[in-house]
């Protein structure tokens, strides 16, 4: 073989080699967010997120349970959107997740959809139960932050009730100058909203248990 041939050879196995350690990692994440959505059940789905978030890799790992949400795989979305109002779900994942209903166009409507699903009272009266909360909480001489899962419950309300800009990188410490907005605009005049059938709009089939 050539010198040059070697040398080149050479090249090509390093920058394989490379391109290996590099992905490894990061398909390794991408797998394990995959092998959620095969859960036979929301427990067993719950129990393999609390392991994923807690991992030493675990920023990275959110980022790619994050990631997939959304992409074309209901069950999934499904899990991970019922697993987000469990105890064991950290602040971290909720706020990444916050984080990526801004950035990705279809993602907030869809959230809300589940949302208002999933909602342990009929949305109508969650939502008048968020509002009256919140409100009490303008006048807490504390001004305390709420909560992520407080941030995704209050950007469900947003986009339900056609004001989806409000919700746009909302935080916890950034709620009341858009919660005013939204008292505002809707004048205490809120739309009828009807729990949807389905938990997802693509979801096909009986529900996991």
């Amino acid at each position: 073989m050539r010198l040059w041939a070697r040398i080149l050879l050479i090249v090509v196995v390093l920058a394989v080699g490379a391109s290996v350690l590099y992905r490894g990692p990061k398909l390794a994440r991408q797998w394990a967010a995959f092998q959620v959505g095969t859960a036979i059940s929301f427990d067993q789905a719950r129990r393999e997120l609390a392991r994923l978030e807690r991992r030493p890799d675990a920023e990275l790992q959110i980022d790619a349970l994050v990631a997939k949400w959304g992409t074309g795989n209901p069950r999934y979305d499904l899990f991970l959107a019922r697993y987000l109002s469990e105890p064991q779900c950290t602040g971290s994942l909720r706020a990444r997740f916050s984080l990526e209903l801004a950035w990705r166009e279809g993602l907030l409507a869809r959230w809300a959809h589940f949302w208002c699903w999933y909602s342990d009272s009929e949305p109508d009266r969650r939502i008048a139960q968020i509002a009256e909360y919140l409100t009490v909480l303008l006048d807490d001489p504390v001004r305390r932050p709420i909560t992520w899962r407080e941030v995704l419950e209050l950007q469900a309300v947003f986009q339900l009730t056609g004001h989806p800009e409000l919700a746009v990188r909302l935080k916890p410490d950034g709620w009341r100058r858009r919660f005013r907005r939204w008292q505002s605009a809707c004048a205490g005049r809120l739309p009828h909203i009807t729990r949807p059938e389905k938990p997802l709009p693509d979801w096909q089939g009986p529900l996991p248990p």
